[in-house]
């Protein structure tokens, strides 16, 4: 596929929390921190392609096939992914907040030839897309930015075609309350796990080898019970359910490091739109047709909507 498409601009942030962690997430892209860029390259071959992506998305959409699938990343600027499930053939948008992180992946597309579609805006609003328009959801790590889960949950069902795939990780709500807590012997909670609200921080510097910047992001924590019953009152049965930590190595005692590994740093739910034999359009058509005995208008003269 040749060629990067220009973005689609639309409204951004649906509220205060979403346009403060935008303005954040521009500063930390600026800086270059890891979360914002590439890492790594992939190999050339296909293969080679495809083990890198399943690298990255840890084997959550292992064996599924992506030529001419409908794939979103969502959230996703910066990284690999969007690249490649386009160039493993797959009809690929990536949708970020962040115009910086959408701009570096734009420039990767561009340079490899790759076609994507952007789109810049806030997680809770897919208003950019029609119902049932993607086969697969791809969303790292994120969710912790939003305070209201259940709305992003709600609008990925809704672009979901039946028998879609959800893979979406958050930061793990127990290790999330516990950071910075360390008493000497042991660590506490800063917020009660059923306690609502972004958890606060004292130390708002990202620190990556030499680069550290001040970006004091809004942080949820969401409870693992209220993510699936958000899947399930939507319709999303989940088949895998995940708890890890980037590595168990440990550190110093007290770090963050020492806490991922003791407990999960992270959560990760994959979750299928079940397909009931039947799409919206269908049903929609079935609702509509007149009882038997009545009257039908004729085909010819109902105008019907293409998608």
């Amino acid at each position: 596929m040749r060629g990067a498409e220009r973005v689609a601009t639309r409204s951004i942030a649906v509220d205060d929390v979403g346009e403060h962690n935008r303005q954040m997430w521009e500063r930390l892209a600026e800086a270059g921190i890891p979360y914002t860029r590439p890492l790594g390259k992939p190999p050339r071959d296909a293969r080679g392609k495809r083990r890198f992506l399943d690298e990255l998305t840890r084997g959550r959409l292992q064996g599924v096939a992506l030529e001419g699938k409908r794939v979103l990343s969502l959230a996703g600027g910066g990284g690999w992914d969007a690249v490649l499930f386009a160039e493993l053939g797959a009809k690929t948008t990536l949708f970020d907040i962040s115009k910086r992180q959408l701009a570096t992946v734009r420039a990767l597309a561009r340079d490899r030839g790759t076609k994507l579609r952007f789109v810049q805006g806030d997680m809770r609003d897919l208003s950019a897309f029609t119902d049932e328009e993607f086969d697969i959801v791809n969303h790292h790590h994120s969710m912790v930015f939003v305070p209201d889960a259940a709305r992003v949950i709600g609008e990925v069902a809704r672009i979901l075609a039946p028998g879609g795939i959800y893979v979406f990780s958050t930061m793990h709500p127990v290790a999330l309350r516990m950071q910075e807590t360390w008493t000497g012997t042991g660590w506490g909670l800063k917020q009660r796990y059923f306690d609502d609200g972004a958890i606060p921080f004292d130390d708002a510097v990202w620190e990556f080898g030499t680069v550290k910047v001040e970006a004091r992001t809004l942080e949820y924590g969401h409870r693992t019970s209220d993510l699936v019953n958000a899947c399930a009152k939507q319709g999303l049965l989940v088949d895998g359910l995940w708890e890890f930590s980037p590595s168990y190595d440990g550190g110093e005692p007290g770090s963050a490091d020492e806490l991922e590994r003791q407990l999960p740093a992270y959560l990760e739910i994959r979750a299928r739109r079940v397909a009931l034999g039947t799409s919206r359009a269908k049903r929609a058509a079935r609702r509509a047709r007149p009882p038997a005995g009545a009257a039908r208008r004729s085909t010819r003269r109902t105008a019907t909507r293409s998608r």
